[in-house]
């Protein structure tokens, strides 16, 4: 019965039922700020006091970017896409603007920052204290503000917030915390959320004020992560009117909302809305040791609601109905929206199928929207650092020098250097990546490079390994490298692998790697590098694969088709092969993508002037943060404002 728990609330459970407590003191219990008088009058004379103050014209604008990407000093800083190299570039271009980061905190994290407020907040059953910590100053000056909450920080990795039953606590949370920054001199005109949806679960709480902005930026509608949740625990906590209208008119739902409000109530069941706040109130106090599966009422009540629920939306553990629900709540109230890729702006209002149910919302708020594109900070890479390759080179000597780096990475992956556990430590970034197959370093062939992670469809890792296997199979001329990251965990990445130890005739031609790569040493060796991608992700890969003059093949998709000009449609200065068409198609995904890569191999092997032409113009590509970029997100800013 473990599948009912969520992992979020185990402790929480545990607390209360190894106690005494009494069901309507629970209930009735009020959080300790209603009682302290002197936090209110500290209030009173803060608001007459201001009221009374000469009013000052206001020359700048303030701006919290809310996100779940963590920043440095963390141990997940290290990704590729944080939002400070973006924060950095926009300060520096506008001074006058005072942005600030605000992240959650996991695990212990907490006791390495400078303390700054604690405040408590109501979820499911209970008070729950969180902490608001100020992070170092990092080398761009920028002020970033972390929430460390036993609601939500006790996930491993920064990325779990985003399931569902820790990214409505750090919602509800964070926006708490963002209406009382006064305590640092800094009150926001602006919350720039990024990529999440800003009012989850808000229907059960007071509004959000009215005189701070919001400007939602989303990046993939197809990219939401609610994982395995309760159903109706998500939908209690997701909370839109449409979607909570439409269940409780269900006569089946409604006899079982009745009844369990009946269970701890003595008057008669009523209206509905007091039933789902005592429900969403107390919800994990009524569900008693469901991991032992005892046949306690309230557990029999709720495991028929979420069979129920389940029928009626029968794709919500996917990412179905329910969650876009929230989405288009925040939609309808965000000032402004945002996504980040012009290519995917279009599509999605030309292509009902990419949104979904939110297509008639998009259509409402088209004219508060628009798109942005997306850039990289060269700064943040180690661009500069040439000591992480083997050999160094520009645009102007990469013929001398790209061919030795490949070179020495063919030699570090063979099959004698792999079995006796002798391969460079400096490709890696973690002691425990696995490697298995290996790379015949006497064979003149073309060097592709695919980096990935685990999200199937997302990363089009299907159509990644089709393809492979059909160039295989064509006995095309080529060596592989594919990486990714906890791959080996994932069963259908894991028999595409063991068929591939099966074939003999293609030992010595790829190797598959599981961890942390140093990936300016891959980019500078290979020859190419394969983005099948269906979603539309802000990942930098391919901006750092160009500057190292490995040529990008891509789906023709989101942030892909606008940064990587295809070399048949500009002769001059493509620095890529795209598919003919996105891979959110019902064509043959696998035959779309391989028809570039068949183009890019041809010209390597019979065109080398086009392919050298390939790469001088991925080296001098520019892919930085354009003041057009910037510009564009200040003149959003200001006309919220």
């Amino acid at each position: 019965m473990s599948e009912y728990k969520t992992e979020s609330h185990s402790e929480e459970i545990e607390f209360i039922f190894n106690q005494d407590t009494n069901l309507e003191e629970e209930i009735n219990r009020k959080p300790a700020l209603v009682k302290d008088l002197t936090a209110y009058y500290r209030l009173l004379k803060r608001k007459v006091l201001s009221a009374f103050a000469p009013k000052l014209p206001k020359t700048f604008t303030n701006i919290l970017y809310l996100t779940l990407d963590c920043p440095p000093y963390t141990k997940d800083s290290l990704r590729l896409d944080s939002p400070l190299e973006f924060i950095d570039k926009m300060r520096r271009q506008y001074p006058e603007n005072d942005i600030r980061v605000m992240v959650p905190i996991v695990n212990s994290e907490a006791d390495k920052f400078k303390f700054s407020k604690s405040f408590k907040f109501f979820i499911q059953n209970r008070v729950v204290e969180a902490s608001v910590y100020k992070f170092p100053k990092n080398k761009s000056n920028i002020q970033v503000y972390g929430i460390y909450s036993q609601a939500f920080s006790v996930c491993k990795d920064v990325s779990e917030i985003a399931k569902l039953c820790y990214l409505a606590p750090f919602l509800k949370a964070a926006r708490i915390a963002i209406s009382s920054l006064e305590f640092d001199n800094f009150k926001p005109d602006i919350v720039h959320s990024e990529n999440i949806p800003f009012f989850l679960g808000c229907e059960f709480e007071d509004k959000f004020p009215r005189n701070i902005k919001v400007l939602q930026s989303i990046k993939d509608f197809t990219q939401i992560d609610i994982a395995k949740t309760e159903a109706f625990w998500a939908a209690i906590n997701l909370a839109d009117k449409t979607a909570m209208r439409k269940i409780c008119k269900d006569k089946v739902v409604k006899k079982l909302i009745a009844s369990l409000f009946n269970l701890h109530n003595a008057k008669r069941f009523a209206q509905m809305n007091d039933c789902l706040k005592f429900i969403y109130k107390n919800y994990y106090k009524f569900r008693k040791y469901i991991d032992k599966g005892e046949d306690i009422e309230e557990n029999v009540i709720f495991n028929k609601l979420n069979a129920r629920i389940m029928q009626i939306y029968p794709q919500m553990n996917s990412g179905g109905s329910l969650y876009f629900n929230s989405y288009m709540y925040t939609l309808r109230r965000a000032h402004f929206r945002t996504v980040t890729s012009e290519t995917y702006y279009n599509e999605i209002f030309n292509n009902p199928q990419l949104s979904g149910v939110m297509y008639p919302q998009l259509i409402k708020v088209k004219d508060e929207s628009d798109f942005v594109s997306y850039g990289i900070n060269y700064d943040k890479y180690g661009f500069r650092a040439p000591r992480e390759l083997y050999y160094s080179f520009n645009a102007e000597n990469f013929r001398d020098y790209r061919n030795k780096n490949k070179t020495a990475i063919l030699k570090e992956f063979s099959a004698d250097r792999i079995k006796t556990n002798f391969v460079d430590p400096t490709l890696f970034k973690d002691e425990d990546s696995v490697i298995v197959g290996s790379l015949d370093s006497f064979y003149d062939s073309p060097l592709l490079f695919a980096y990935a992670s685990q999200e199937i469809f997302a990363n089009g890792v299907d159509v990644l390994f089709n393809t492979i296997l059909k160039l295989f199979e064509l006995h095309k001329s080529f060596q592989v490298i594919i990486c990714i990251k906890n791959g080996l965990k994932s069963g259908f990445i894991r028999n595409w692998i063991e068929f591939l130890q099966k074939n003999k005739y293609i030992n010595g031609r790829w190797v598959f790697i599981d961890g942390k790569l140093n990936l300016s040493k891959f980019y500078s060796a290979s020859d190419m590098t394969l983005i099948p991608r269906r979603a539309n992700f802000n990942t930098p890969e391919h901006f750092i694969a160009m500057h190292y003059g490995c040529v990008p093949v891509v789906s023709r998709s989101g942030i892909l088709n606008d940064t990587v000009s295809d070399i048949f449609d500009d002769i001059t200065n493509g620095c890529g092969l795209k598919t003919k068409k996105s891979l959110l198609t019902e064509e043959d995904n696998n035959e779309l993508f391989l028809a570039p890569v068949m183009k890019a191999l041809n010209i390597y092997q019979h065109n080398p002037s086009s392919w050298n032409l390939l790469v001088k113009n991925c080296l001098l590509k520019d892919c930085s943060w354009s003041f057009e970029t910037l510009e564009k997100y200040n003149k959003i800013y200001k006309e919220l404002l």
